[in-house]
């Protein structure tokens, strides 16, 4: 089990809770599936078209193929990375709070 390796500041504490209250769901797709799969899916497409056509926004070759597969990888590695910096933040939180004698609400 990976300790902490930093205590977390009163705002960044009060931060995840907001966070918390707003839902694991709502972290997930909004943090992993649209902001980190959202990035990716554009960067990885972007280093694709530029290394195989010259230019990023070229619509040579499959590209509504190549948009369909890589949403639905992006979406689902987002999901996945979305999903693990949850548990990680949770995990740290309850760290947290539970070294400084807080009770938590689950």
């Amino acid at each position: 089990m990976m300790k902490t390796a930093t205590t977390w500041s009163p705002q960044r504490i009060k931060a995840w809770e907001h966070m918390r209250a707003r839902g694991r769901r709502h972290y997930i797709l909004g943090h992993g599936v649209l902001r980190w799969g959202g990035f990716m899916l554009c960067f990885s497409l972007s280093v694709y078209h530029y290394g195989r056509f010259g230019t990023i926004f070229s619509t040579e070759g499959y590209l509504w193929f190549r948009l369909l597969i890589g949403a639905l990888i992006w979406t689902y590695v987002g999901y996945l990375y979305g999903r693990a910096s949850w548990h990680q933040n949770e995990r740290e939180y309850l760290a947290q709070r539970g070294s400084a004698g807080i009770s938590v609400e689950l």
